[in-house]
């Protein structure tokens, strides 16, 4: 579980950095954005929570491998 959480918790904060500069360059605030990049801290925090070793930069693409290999299921 804490593999999907870090997961969707980095494509919530990379989602929000897009969506930040979608609303800048129209010149609306990026509420949207705000919203997603706290969605995005949220999720990393439970998975913070639901593992008990400190993340590191290597358990991202770890993840990745282990999703898809199908060593996690959803």
């Amino acid at each position: 579980m804490s593999d999907i959480l870090i997961l969707a918790g980095t494509a919530l904060m990379a989602l929000s950095v897009i969506l930040a500069i979608a609303a800048l360059a129209r010149t609306e605030p990026p509420r949207g954005a705000a919203i997603t990049f706290v969605l995005g801290i949220a999720a990393l925090l439970g998975g913070a929570w639901t593992d008990p070793t400190p993340f590191q930069v290597q358990d991202l693409g770890l993840a990745w491998q282990r999703l898809i290999g199908g060593q996690i299921s959803l």
